[in-house]
This record gives structure tokens, C-alpha cells and sequence, in this order.
């Protein structure tokens, strides 16, 4: 009775167009076997995207009316944003079963919030340095992201200490969305 889709606009646009069908009607059409299958009383669909990063494929305004949008803001200091950080990478990490190292990480938590409120701000947090924006979202879920990869990289890979090292990847991986303009 409930789906969650993620990454909406990342879906092919004709698995989005029969998403159309199934909001409207309520009905799942299955050509193949010349049936459908009706939702259950409190179907209900739950989907993101990024309305920054447009996807591969941008929603139809038909789509888009089926859906009651909800825009979640960016946390309003970097400190705000560290402690939501700091705080799922610790749930991630314990539910991966991950050496309990978030305390021990915290200054390379930081930096990774950083770099990332500073590419989303084009600027430097001294205001010195503009920075040229580059064409991805740089969410905090992304940094949750990033931190957990760098974590299960020095847990099952390295010492168990995160480093620089462990998250030079994902943060390329996060930053470089369009390898012309964000190389």
C-alpha cells in the first residue's frame, strides 16, 4: 500500500510516464499478461529528487501535479549541518556493524561539510576565495553519503581510522556530476 521511489527524475521517462497511470487510476497495467493489478484502499506513492540535479530525466508537469512537493532546506549553519552528519553516519555505521569510530572522525566530518557548503556557497568560508559552483546538489545526505563510504573504506580496507584518503573518492563522486563544467 506504500512505495517509496527514489531519485525520481532518474528513472527512465516511460517507467515515469506509467507512473501516471498507476496515481491516476490507481491501476498497475501488465500488457504482458493483459492484466492489471489495482492498488490496495491507502495506496500511497513517496518519491525524491533533487531539485537542484535535474536527473537524466526532468518530470512531466502532468507528473509533477500528481505529487504534493515538499522542499526540505539546507540546515542553516555548518554546525547544524555537522550534527545531522555526525548523528546517521553513527546509525549508518551501526547498522552496517562499522568500528564505532564517528568520535574519532569528526574532523574529517567537518572537512567533507565543509568543502561542501563551500562549493553550494561559490565561495570560501573566509569570503576571500569565490569557487566555482559545480552543477551538483552537494546535499547533506550526500555528505552522509560520502562519510559513510570513507568509513567502511578504512574499516574493511584500512586501520579503522577515516582519512582524507578513504573520502577523496566519494567527494570526487559527489562533486563531478557533469565532467565538463565540474572537472
Amino acid at each position: 500500500s506504500l512505495v517509496r521511489i527514489e531519485e525520481l527524475t532518474r528513472m527512465p521517462s516511460d517507467v515515469q510516464d506509467a507512473l501516471i497511470t498507476v496515481l491516476s487510476e490507481k491501476v498497475l497495467p501488465i500488457s504482458e499478461l493483459n492484466t492489471e493489478v489495482a492498488a490496495v484502499n491507502g495506496f500511497n506513492v513517496i518519491a525524491t529528487a533533487n531539485d537542484r540535479d535535474r536527473g537524466i530525466n526532468e518530470m512531466s508537469s502532468a507528473l509533477r501535479r500528481r505529487f504534493n512537493t515538499v522542499v526540505l532546506p539546507l540546515p542553516a549553519s555548518a554546525e547544524e549541518e555537522l550534527e545531522i552528519v555526525e548523528r546517521r553516519v553513527a546509525q549508518m555505521g551501526s547498522a552496517l556493524s562499522l568500528p564505532s569510530t564517528v568520535g574519532d572522525a569528526h574532523d574529517e566530518i567537518r572537512r567533507v561539510v565543509t568543502v561542501f557548503r563551500e562549493l553550494r556557497n561559490g565561495t570560501t568560508e573566509d569570503g576571500r576565495t569565490a569557487l566555482k559552483t559545480p552543477s551538483s546538489t552537494l546535499s547533506t545526505a550526500e555528505a552522509i553519503s560520502v562519510v559513510t563510504s570513507g568509513l567502511t573504506l578504512a574499516a574493511h580496507f584500512g586501520n579503522g581510522q577515516l582519512t582524507a584518503a578513504d573520502l577523496a573518492a566519494g567527494i570526487v563522486g559527489a562533486v563531478v556530476k557533469d565532467p565538463v563544467h565540474d572537472l
